[in-house]
């Protein structure tokens, strides 16, 4: 028979006839099994260890438990592209959705946590009105427009950009809702610096496809059981350079869409597609309160849909965000149960959803992925991203850098 290898020494079978050798030490015969308990233990160690490891590495999803509360990793983020955001030092940086390859744009120094993007992400505008250029590569750099700043003067966010991106859309007073009746609404020319005034409004956004804006309107204020219920809306118009204003609909009629009583107090909010051709409109009780909705309307004023707050997949009435595309709106929900969601409504109709980890925390403004495919959200400040498939279906998680404003290519 062949021989085989002992700590390099050849060993060969006994002849038949040789004498029984003699027993081995105590020791040796507990050898064996001390070495297979030994190798359970590390492989034991190293199945309950290696997961809390890797939850915590860049580019790896962080488990979604409680702490202390072991649970199985989520999928990896596999999408593709830059996200510029935030860092929570105020500097405008681009990393990949899954926290990889970090690079600060240092060069542009701190500019605050409330910027503005351009429909299809070419220019972010700061809340002065400072506009900075996306480069293919992609390159963040300061762009040479001509628009005046001010130290009274705030662009319109989070949709400050106007006429095909063209201009934005400044107000006066810091867009402060108390000031909403003398706070002036002006479209400036970005390479001109030319401005045309449009009234005053209360929550405004630009006109992607003209030189306007889409804005809501304040009704004059309501005293409700001796209590001053705030500045409620009356309507929702649209107003474009040289054209008769539009009224799309009524704070009324916005009530009612969402199962709300028509005479409520209510505080409108305007979200326009890419292309301008639709808006969507958020509608809550002016005091407050999770009641209320989201009503998509087209340029007209149609009801395109309608989404309550209350039910499966309602909106938490934050910021909806719609795909580059303009084919999808992207908004938080809350599950029958409470638990937080990602929704995403498609124009035929159909709405579906993805669960988010409770344990992240609360949800900021999410950004489309360029293909339209996925959604990021941040969570818990800024330090975890949860990228949810627009399909619907379980998200990853992944080391959060900052605040997203954009996803490139």
């Amino acid at each position: 028979m062949a021989g085989f290898q002992r700590d390099g020494v050849s060993q060969r079978r006994f002849p038949a006839l040789d004498p029984e050798p003699p027993p081995p030490p105590w020791w040796r015969r507990l050898l064996v099994p001390v070495c297979v308990l030994a190798g359970v233990a590390v492989v034991v160690t190293a199945v309950r260890w290696l997961p809390s490891v890797f939850a915590g590495a860049p580019g790896r999803p962080a488990a979604a438990g409680r702490p202390g509360h072991p649970q199985a990793a989520g999928p990896a983020v596999r999408a593709g592209g830059r996200v510029v955001f935030v860092t929570r030092s105020g500097e405008l940086a681009l990393a990949n959705a899954d926290g990889s390859h970090l690079a600060r744009a240092s060069s542009l120094g701190a500019v605050g946590n409330a910027l503005g993007a351009s429909p299809d992400n070419h220019y972010l505008s700061l809340l002065n009105g400072q506009v900075i250029s996306v480069h293919p590569g992609p390159e963040l750099a300061s762009y040479p427009a001509k628009v005046q700043l001010s130290s009274l003067t705030t662009v319109a966010l989070p949709d400050p950009f106007a006429d095909h991106e063209r201009a934005v859309v400044m107000l006066r007073d810091y867009g402060d809702p108390t000031y909403s009746n003398s706070n002036p609404i002006s479209v400036v020319s970005i390479a001109t610096g030319r401005s045309v005034s449009l009234g005053t409004g209360d929550q405004v956004a630009g006109d992607p496809a003209a030189e306007g804006v889409f804005a809501s309107l304040s009704a004059p204020p309501r005293v409700s059981a001796a209590v001053l219920t705030g500045h409620p809306d009356a309507r929702v118009v649209l107003r474009d350079a040289g054209r008769p204003q539009a009224v799309l609909a009524t704070a009324g009629a916005l009530s009612h869409a969402v199962g709300l009583a028509r005479s409520l107090p209510v505080s409108l909010a305007v979200y326009p597609a890419p292309s301008g051709a639709e808006v969507a409109v958020t509608v809550r009780p002016a005091a407050g309160g999770s009641d209320g909705g989201l009503v998509i309307l087209s340029r007209s004023g149609r009801i395109i849909t309608t989404l309550r707050a209350r039910g499966g997949t309602g909106p938490a009435l934050g910021v909806p965000v719609w795909s580059v595309s303009g084919r999808a709106l992207a908004y938080l929900s809350a599950s029958t149960s409470g638990a937080p969601a990602l929704s995403v409504w498609s124009g035929g109709g159909r709405v579906s959803a993805s669960p988010l980890p409770s344990s992240a925390g609360r949800y900021g403004t999410c950004v489309w992925s360029p293909d339209g495919r996925s959604v990021l959200c941040p969570a818990g400040s800024g330090s975890e991203w949860v990228v949810a498939p627009a399909g619907g279906g379980p998200p990853a998680v992944a080391r959060g850098l900052g605040f997203p404003v954009a996803w490139l290519p």
